[in-house]
C-alpha cells in the first residue's frame, strides 16, 4: 500500500505531537545522544493566486534525527511550532494564507529520542 506524502505527513503528527505537546521531548545536555542542529536556513517567497507561500530549506548535519520542527514568529521574538517533517528532509513550505501580509521569522530544530537540537540561524520574510 503506497502512502501519499499528505498521508505521511499526518502519520508522523499524530505520532510526534502529542510528545511535544506533553513535554515528553525536551531540550537535553550536551553530549547526551542529541542530534546535530540544522544550518544554513533560507527562505523565499512565491505565491499560489493570492496564498503567499514561505518556502524553507536548510542543511541537515545529523544522522539520528527523527524529524524537524519548523517554527514561526511573527514578532521574531516569540516562536510557535507551525511545521514537523521526518528524518533527512531538507525543505518545507508554509502556506500563510490569502491576502496575508507583514513580517514573518523562521528558525528550524532537529529532534530525537534524546531531544531538541539547537535551533539553526533564524531567517525573515516580508509577504
Amino acid at each position: 500500500m503506497l502512502i501519499d506524502d499528505m498521508s505521511a505527513k499526518s502519520i508522523f503528527i499524530s505520532l510526534f505531537l502529542p510528545l511535544f505537546l506533553t513535554g515528553g521531548l525536551t531540550l537535553a545536555q550536551e553530549g547526551s545522544g542529541l542530534p546535530e542542529h540544522p544550518n544554513n536556513l533560507r527562505v523565499f517567497t512565491r505565491y499560489d493566486g493570492a496564498t503567499a507561500v514561505a518556502e524553507l530549506s536548510w542543511q541537515d548535519h545529523s544522522d539520528d534525527e527523527v524529524g524537524f520542527e519548523i517554527l514561526r514568529s511573527d514578532n521574531g521574538k516569540e516562536f510557535r511550532v507551525v511545521g514537523m517533517v521526518g528524518a533527512d528532509t531538507a525543505h518545507w513550505e508554509d502556506k500563510v494564507g490569502k491576502y496575508i501580509t507583514g513580517g514573518f521569522a523562521y528558525k528550524v530544530r532537529a529532534f530525537n529520542e534524546a531531544g531538541k537540537s539547537e535551533d539553526s540561524n533564524v531567517v525573515s520574510i516580508w509577504l
